[in-house]
């Protein structure tokens, strides 16, 4: 089936009539999915054999298959780490930052793999999420390296990235997958590298859309040359036939070009994002969810092609020109998140070790049917990114404290306001802490902390003054009730005053010019909070934490920061030593 501009048009607007919640995606959908995604993430890393191997596909027994970071044909290493960079960017946890520097770094090694075009998924999706969240130039070096390599497999005469050399019955191959891979060279000629970089990403891009997209927007999996640049061969190495539409290899489409009109602004990429997108959602079924391939009579849908469309969608929508477009694109990433999130494919419940189930590998050769994939999984997270780049994620305690630890940067120096939600979880939190202290100071222990708000064993709100603790009225904290705080910092003088709100009730001054913890470290800025535990985890949350300099307000900024070196990586992952949990010092 297919449609005209406003055949499309006509269809959308029916769906969501007869589609009842399709745009109801909102905040709350995103934190229970990100929620459920750092428990799986989390157990994913505690369960993976080695650093060196990274998660592909479930496996009925509730576990992954893998692939060898050093696998230089393979095209999946790079999705494991991207997604705990994620994790990274919605919460600034340095244990996110620490576990996926531990899967990116063994991919250095495919810096210099000329062997395949899939470089972009392999080394932008980790490296390139690692620079992007941490400024660290060692992730910058290793980009430019890799870009240089897939520059090498620039076809001149035909104007492509080769695919690959492993098929031995092409000869200079196009695929759609490239499109997403091109995103390294873009990225390559604007930090640094040689502009014809952007010159052979933007003539693939062309050249896959005059040989691979048909015109009903419809799409060829692979164009096979010959050494001249005639055509030889066009059809589908994943999907049902030579004349049909593999959803996945559409979906590659959209998302590609709209990344090409990102990085160029040139039109011709927005045309081509429009009309590749326009096919595919005149023919979806109603879920939003697509069959593996639109033209297969066997129906096994593919949640991994809609988590990469629905994450394309929420850009193009942003970077259209036409507003009934951008309101229809908008309108059809939602609604597609909005099944994602849905029983009918989260994989929450299930024994599956990912996030989303029914995703379709490769299905002609028997291979990852209705499974969970760990790169539907990754364009899942990016879309709901996407959707919100920093969601209202609570901070839940923890016991073990580098686990407690939320970055906030390096900016907020002198004078700053400090605003968060607190709600206990239990009755006795017997000591509960959240702390702040220095963006340099590691949390190791309870005298690390500058400065500290405590649920004390007896029921009440404390505040950390100097050597003891303080308060001047005594506010009892109540479980399941959520509490207002707001703090003034002055951190040239080492004081800070402290209100409490309760459920229903006016502002309560806790306590006012109260001292830093007398043996606390040196402090030079507000740069790091921890959520502490000292009875199980989770028995408290934060949330809506921010800082800012009065007169203003604003979200935390994330600020660069060093990776840890590798003997802390070991050491977070030995067991927890005493000193590192609660109780081992004094409060």
């Amino acid at each position: 089936m297919s449609l005209t501009r406003s055949g499309v048009k006509l269809w959308w607007m029916l769906a969501l009539l007869v589609a009842p919640g399709a745009h109801a995606f909102n905040d709350a959908d995103a934190v229970r999915v990100l929620t459920f995604a750092r428990a799986q993430l989390s157990d994913t890393t505690a369960e993976m054999p080695s650093v060196n191997r990274s998660p592909k596909s479930s496996l009925s027994n509730g576990t992954w298959t893998t692939v060898a970071n050093t696998d230089r044909i393979a095209w999946t290493q790079g999705f494991f780490p991207g997604s705990m960079w994620f994790m990274y960017q919605v919460g600034s946890e340095p244990y996110w930052r620490d576990r996926a520097d531990m899967w990116t770094r063994p991919l250095e090694v495919q810096k210099t793999n000329t062997e395949t075009h899939d470089l972009g998924f392999k080394m932008y999706l980790s490296y390139g999420n690692a620079w992007r969240l941490t400024g660290n130039t060692y992730y910058r070096d290793v980009l430019l390296t890799s870009a240089g390599s897939l520059a090498t497999r620039y076809n001149s005469t035909i104007g492509i990235i080769d695919c690959c050399d492993w098929n031995s019955a092409w000869q200079v191959p196009l695929v759609t997958d490239t499109m997403m891979d091109i995103e390294l060279l873009l990225w390559g000629a604007q930090n640094g590298g040689p502009a014809v970089w952007r010159t052979m990403a933007v003539n693939h891009a062309l050249k896959t859309l005059a040989d691979a997209v048909r015109p009903d927007g419809s799409s060829y999996h692979y164009v096979d040359y010959a050494t001249n640049g005639t055509i030889r061969s066009r059809g589908t190495f994943q999907g049902y036939s030579s004349t049909s539409t593999w959803a996945r290899g559409q979906a590659w489409l959209i998302y590609g070009y709209t990344m090409v009109y990102r990085y160029t602004q040139d039109a011709r990429f927005l045309t081509a994002a429009r009309r590749v997108t326009d096919y595919y959602l005149a023919n979806l079924p109603a879920d939003g969810v697509p069959n593996w391939d639109f033209n297969a009579p066997s129906q096994y849908k593919d949640s991994s092609a809609a988590a990469a469309v629905a994450s394309a969608l929420l850009e193009l929508s942003g970077l259209e020109t036409d507003a009934t477009r951008r309101t229809r694109y908008r309108t059809a990433a939602l609604a597609m998140l909005d099944s994602l999130a849905s029983p009918a494919y989260l994989a929450q419940g299930t024994n599956s070790p990912g996030l989303l189930l029914h995703g379709v590998g490769n299905l002609p050769a028997n291979q990852e049917i209705n499974v969970s994939l760990i790169y539907g999984d990754y364009y899942f997270l990016e879309a709901i990114l996407r959707f919100n780049p920093r969601p209202n994620y609570p901070w839940y305690s923890k016991l073990m404290l580098p686990r407690s630890q939320h970055l906030l940067g390096t900016t907020n120096t002198g004078i700053r306001n400090v605003e968060f939600d607190l709600t206990p979880l239990a009755a006795n939190l017997n000591g509960g802490v959240v702390g702040w202290t220095d963006s340099s100071t590691e949390v190791t222990a309870f005298n690390r902390l500058n400065m500290a708000v405590r649920m004390s064993e007896d029921g009440i709100f404390q505040v950390r003054n100097g050597a003891t603790y303080s308060w001047i009225r005594r506010v009892p904290y109540v479980n399941g009730q959520t509490y207002h705080f707001r703090m003034n910092v002055d951190l040239n003088a080492r004081r800070y005053t402290v209100w409490v709100t309760p459920p229903g009730a006016a502002e309560i001054l806790l306590v006012d010019r109260v001292a830093f913890r007398s043996d606390g470290p040196a402090i030079n800025d507000l740069g790091r909070a921890a959520v502490i535990s000292t009875v199980v985890d989770s028995d408290f949350r934060v949330t809506s934490h921010r800082v800012y300099a009065p007169g203003q307000a604003g979200n935390v900024a994330l600020a660069p920061q060093a990776p840890l070196p590798e003997a802390t990586w070991r050491q977070l992952d030995a067991p927890e030593p005493a000193s590192a949990r609660p109780g081992a010092s004094e409060r």
